[in-house]
């Protein structure tokens, strides 16, 4: 299964993505939400994003008010170092950004994802 994570800083995208990858996933890194969009356009194949909230220029949660707006109905996990609070769109998953972050993102993911799976072809899209 394909993830796409966006996140500006690389170091903690490439640390994130050693773990998904060492679980089975194919993990495609954005360094921003325009490429992470350029790279959804392109690739029907991507099964669930995983986004930092802080990033310059469009945020996280910008990213995913612009794929529910397109349709997005895969599953979407918002990372902050902080508590999502007064917020308009509610991601699938809220994971905290600290030193246990990667490890608990796997087995949110493996969540998502499994769920997923359990629902008919048609309900998923």
């Amino acid at each position: 299964m394909r993830v796409l994570l966006v996140d500006d800083d690389l170091f903690a995208a490439e640390l994130a993505s050693v773990f998904l990858e060492m679980s089975g996933y194919e993990v495609i890194i954005a360094e921003s939400a325009m490429t992470a969009l350029a790279n959804i356009d392109s690739d029907n194949d991507i099964d669930l994003v995983i986004s930092d909230f802080h990033m310059p220029d469009i945020t996280g949660l910008d990213l995913l008010e612009m794929l529910r707006a397109n349709g997005w109905s895969k599953p979407f996990i918002l990372l902050s170092a902080s508590e999502l609070t007064d917020i308009t769109v509610i991601p699938d998953c809220w994971v905290q950004k600290d030193e246990n972050m990667a490890e608990r993102l796997v087995v949110v993911v493996n969540e998502l994802l499994a769920n997923q799976t359990l629902l008919p072809a048609n309900a998923a899209e």
